[in-house]
């Protein structure tokens, strides 16, 4: 059994990969500004961390962050970086004055890192794009570095679209198909990398055990187009997906949000997982959007 501390443990991911670690025996720590009995406390305004409830702990996977979704006005896109790159700092800071460190920690980042690219393919050893996530990505991935060091192995784990029907993108996609609402977003040529919040969570397992360091991109390898995304959805649920959203509307509707996130093309690959042995259980859109679909699969 190991002692695993979790930031974002009531998150959409957090929570899940919380009962799959519980599941295979390990202790969970919960850290978060009100955490429950047998957590961690933190502050970030003040930044401030108990330490000492830290000391032991044999891995860290931390998740938190301010969600991307919504127009983001200048408020918001304090919210997004400061959420990540302070949180990130003041893990850094607690993590060095721990007597014994962790032998591992994962640190969520995500594709955003590489930008709109356009067609291009892209691995771990791709450059930094630009635009705001692109800003946000390099920031944060700047303030784990430091917990990197010869006690403790870090892995910063570039997570794409998380693939479930009970939230998150993909939920509200059902609830728009379901409707008959479903269509592309501007001309559809855009790339999604997207995962399936099992394979997420698998993989996140996945890190902790396995020798791996740096970053790592936790997408499957059936990258697609948004306008093969939103055909397969429509297929699978036997509805019709011929209403686009135009690029001006989602604009007009979203701001910036628009172009960095629902416009953005990025083809990544699962270089590192896939070299490092994982393997995917839904490696290819049909086959998750069904699994994810079926009547008899368990709710998160």
């Amino acid at each position: 059994m190991r002692t695993v501390a979790v930031t974002g443990a009531s998150g959409l991911i957090g929570t899940v990969l919380t009962a799959a670690l519980e599941k295979r025996g390990d202790r969970v720590v919960p850290i978060g500004r009100r955490p429950p009995a047998g957590g961690v406390a933190w502050d970030l305004a003040a930044r401030r961390i108990d330490e000492t409830a830290l000391e032991g702990v044999d891995a860290v996977v931390h998740l938190a962050g301010e969600r991307i979704d919504g127009r983001w006005t200048p408020t918001k896109k304090r919210r997004i970086l400061d959420s990540r790159v302070e949180g990130t700092e003041v893990l850094a800071e607690a993590l060095a004055g721990l007597g014994r460190p962790p032998a591992v920690v994962v640190s969520a980042s995500a594709v955003g890192f590489y930008g709109d690219r356009g067609d291009e393919e892209l691995a771990e050893d791709s450059l930094p794009g630009t635009g705001f996530l692109a800003e946000v990505c390099e920031r944060w991935e700047a303030a784990a570095a430091p917990i990197a060091s010869p006690d403790t192995r870090l892995v910063l784990a570039r997570t794409g679209i998380v693939c479930t029907p009970d939230g998150g993108a993909l939920g509200r996609m059902l609830a728009l198909t379901r409707l008959g609402l479903g269509g592309r977003l501007g001309n559809g040529r855009q790339w999604w990398s997207w995962i399936t919040l099992e394979d997420e969570v698998r993989a996140l397992l996945h890190l902790l055990d396995t020798p791996v360091a740096g970053p790592v991109n936790l997408v499957a390898p059936g990258t697609c187009r948004n306008a093969e995304f939103v055909r397969t959805l429509a297929r699978a649920l036997r509805r019709p997906a011929v209403l686009p959203a135009p690029a001006l509307a989602l604009r007009a509707a979203l701001g910036e949000m628009a172009n960095g996130l629902l416009l953005a093309s990025a083809r990544v690959q699962p270089v590192g997982l896939e070299d490092s042995g994982f393997s995917f259980r839904s490696p290819d859109l049909t086959s998750a959007i069904a699994e994810l679909l079926s009547p008899g699969r368990p709710r998160s």
